[in-house]
């Protein structure tokens, strides 16, 4: 992957975390809605959109993976989008790109000022801390 590919997915992450749960489903249903209508329907959108229907409570569980499904949604749901592992996750996929690790560390401080997204408490690895090489 190159720097450009890096940056274009560094903003593909954020935006993707910036969609709701359902928001984010229903990009995952129209994507491979817009595959199927090239090649062979996928069993995944199968699945996807049966999961779809339970979590907007179109139809009750009817077994314990319905319930796994519920659950995971509401955790999903309750989780904070942007958390410390996303940025660190984003940083070595910075780096891993050819960045060195200032320049990623300064684009990640760039990205979560711009979302207001402060750093959390004092040792977080948000990007900011210079680290002993």
């Amino acid at each position: 992957m190159n720097r450009d590919s890096a940056l274009d997915l560094l903003a593909f992450a954020v935006g993707y975390r910036l969609m709701t749960p359902d928001e984010r489903r229903a990009l995952r249903i129209a994507a491979l809605f817009e595959l199927g209508e090239k090649a062979p329907a996928s069993p995944e959108l199968a699945v996807l959109w049966d999961e779809d229907r339970l979590i907007r409570g179109e139809r009750e569980p009817a077994s314990v993976y319905d319930r796994w499904v519920l659950m995971k949604a509401r955790d999903e749901a309750e989780r904070p989008a942007f958390d410390e592992q996303f940025w660190r996750l984003r940083r070595s996929d910075l780096e891993g790109a050819g960045f060195e690790p200032n320049e990623a560390r300064d684009v990640i401080a760039s990205v979560r000022a711009s979302l207001s997204n402060t750093p959390g408490k004092k040792g977080d690895d948000d990007g900011t801390i210079q680290e002993a090489a």
